[in-house]
């Protein structure tokens, strides 16, 4: 025969993991979690005697008070962007290699980001949905990286050369 304090504990247990089986199911469990999800990006380009990469994560977010479910609409983006010399050539002065982030909804555009140095830097921004003309929010299903060569002073247009577009699906 079981007390009635082992009784109730063992009730209060199998309560407890029926909650936490139920709240993982409703979540979709860790791994659902938007904030959660990354992936690592890549992307390079070599033009005459410069060669300049990006390289860092993208970590799918949604910065709206919803359940797990609901569209991503942010992507955290953290890495580096550096400008360098492979080539035995000497490489234009005033050079500055681009980073470009760019998130897309479909094939809309929905905001895009550059990140620029002449030797080497590290960034971290977010790639954000607006909320203007509607307030709700498309989600961002893509972002492409795509590094790219310019100098340092446009007159008029800057002299852009780009490498190939790389692109993370969400």
């Amino acid at each position: 025969m079981t007390s009635p304090l082992l009784s109730r504990i063992g009730r209060g247990a199998a309560v407890a993991v029926a909650a936490a089986a139920t709240t993982l199911t409703l979540t979709g469990g860790a791994s659902a979690d938007p904030a959660a999800s990354s992936v690592a990006f890549a992307a390079e380009h070599t033009d005459r005697c410069i060669s300049s990469y990006t390289a860092g994560q993208l970590a799918w977010r949604n910065t709206l008070p919803v359940l797990p479910a609901e569209p991503v609409t942010a992507v955290k983006v953290t890495g580096e962007v550096a400008l360098r010399n492979i080539t035995p050539c000497t490489p234009p002065a005033g050079a500055v290699a681009v980073a470009v982030f760019t998130a897309y909804s479909g094939r809309t555009v929905v905001d895009t980001e550059r990140r620029s140095t002449t030797s080497a830097a590290k960034f971290e921004f977010l790639l954000t949905v607006p909320l203007v003309p509607t307030p709700t929010p498309v989600p961002i299903d893509r972002v492409t990286v795509q590094v790219c060569h310019a100098p340092i002073t446009p007159i008029p247009e800057p002299d852009l050369t780009c490498g190939e577009i790389s692109s993370y699906p969400i």
